[in-house]
């Protein structure tokens, strides 16, 4: 009886360590990474993105995980510099271990670590918005939640010929983002039937842009188009008010935020830009399929930080996108990879994403808004 009662008491003994044993690998956390520019120039885009993903993954914990796993999720500075980024991303793949990173927005950081994610094979869902960082290979292991700068000046030039402004001026910033502006522009505007009179380019960091507008006049513009992100975008509509130069300004996606308005005061008034619907939920029709997620996102994000701004529409649609993959790819970077690629009429606060092995984007013309900036808020441009 004795060694009857040792057997069973060593049987129950090894069955419970082995459950302790498989409960504790369930628990495990999956490992994401974020690169964001928590600090430096870009310090103001990168914290809404940081924060929007920080929201999405804390209420997907608060609510039991992910298959009865939390998600652990990691963030690294990127400073919006191409080496300290690619140097984050090194750690986040080889050190931490993570499965996806999401990040990061400026398109020279994103353009640098492209190829290590290749090489790696661990997807991404970037912040970038230009279109090379899914367009320009490696793109396998790279996807994009921002809408095509192609889409968003297309926007922007369809508002411009419907009335009558056929002669423009365009100026960019100096580098990726920029010549990928201006190499859409270039392309889309003969599309329109518009023609670009006079090219002005200037550094990212520059704080007077009025030798380029004055060089500008000179060609008599209808109207200029500014392809830039961050303090740059407020600078030019603050000296275009100084300079008393009044032609419309648009400025494009990257600087559709507070900061904007913050920055540029009085100036901003009347500025036009691409954007997503989130500062504009109370103007959508009761039909439009993204209404009712807006106006719910908006609130409860609110609460937590500060109203949001486009920036958080990409960060948080990313966020979003990659739970989905979580739900049916565990932690398996392939998995996941496969499972983004194949996200099919997904209802996000930027669009309806339609991925595809052609299209890593998976946004459309139809998904992007102009917004106006009246009474020093961002109203619907309808018509």
């Amino acid at each position: 009886m004795d060694r009857l009662i040792k057997i069973l008491v060593a049987f129950f003994l090894v069955v419970g360590l082995v459950a302790l044993s498989n409960t504790a690998m369930a628990a495990e956390p999956i490992k994401l990474g974020g690169l964001f520019a928590l600090s430096g120039p870009w310090a103001h885009i990168g914290i809404d993105q940081k924060n929007s993903c920080k929201f999405v993954f804390d209420k997907v914990n608060a609510s039991g995980g992910i298959n009865g796993r939390n998600i652990e999720f990691i963030e690294a500075d990127t400073e919006g510099d191409p080496t300290k980024g690619l140097l984050a991303a090194k750690r986040l793949v080889e050190q931490k271990k993570v499965s996806v990173i999401i990040g990061p927005v400026k398109t020279g950081v994103g353009m640098a670590i492209k190829p290590y994610l290749d090489s790696a094979k661990i997807p991404a869902f970037m912040h970038c918005g230009s279109d090379v960082i899914v367009d320009k290979p490696p793109t396998h292991w790279v996807f994009k939640s921002p809408y095509r700068a192609s889409h968003a000046m297309g926007r922007v030039f369809t508002y411009m010929k419907d009335h009558g402004l056929k002669h423009i001026g365009f100026m960019y910033v100096q580098g990726g983002f920029g010549k990928d502006g201006l190499k859409n522009a270039e392309k889309l505007a003969p599309e329109y039937g518009l023609n670009i009179v006079g090219i002005e380019s200037f550094g990212g960091k520059d704080v007077d842009m009025k030798p380029q507008l004055v060089n500008l006049r000179t060609k008599n513009p209808q109207a200029i188009l500014c392809w830039t992100i961050g303090p740059a975008g407020p600078i030019v509509a603050k000296n275009m008010q100084e300079l008393d130069f009044k032609v419309p300004l648009f400025q494009c996606h990257g600087e559709a935020n507070y900061q904007f308005i913050k920055i540029a005061g009085s100036a901003a008034e009347d500025v036009m830009m691409p954007a997503t619907k989130i500062y504009v939920a109370d103007e959508l029709a009761d039909t439009d399929p993204q209404k009712a997620l807006i106006s719910e996102f908006v609130p409860e994000y609110t609460k937590a930080y500060k109203a949001p701004g486009v920036m958080v529409s990409y960060g948080a649609d990313a966020a979003n996108i990659v739970v989905e993959a979580l739900k049916k790819a565990g932690d398996d970077p392939a998995a996941i990879r496969d499972a983004i690629e194949n996200t099919k009429g997904y209802v996000g606060l930027s669009g309806i994403y339609n991925m595809s092995p052609e299209d890593h984007n998976g946004l459309s013309l139809d998904d992007v808004i102009l917004i106006k900036v009246q009474d020093g808020k961002f109203r619907l441009v309808k018509d």
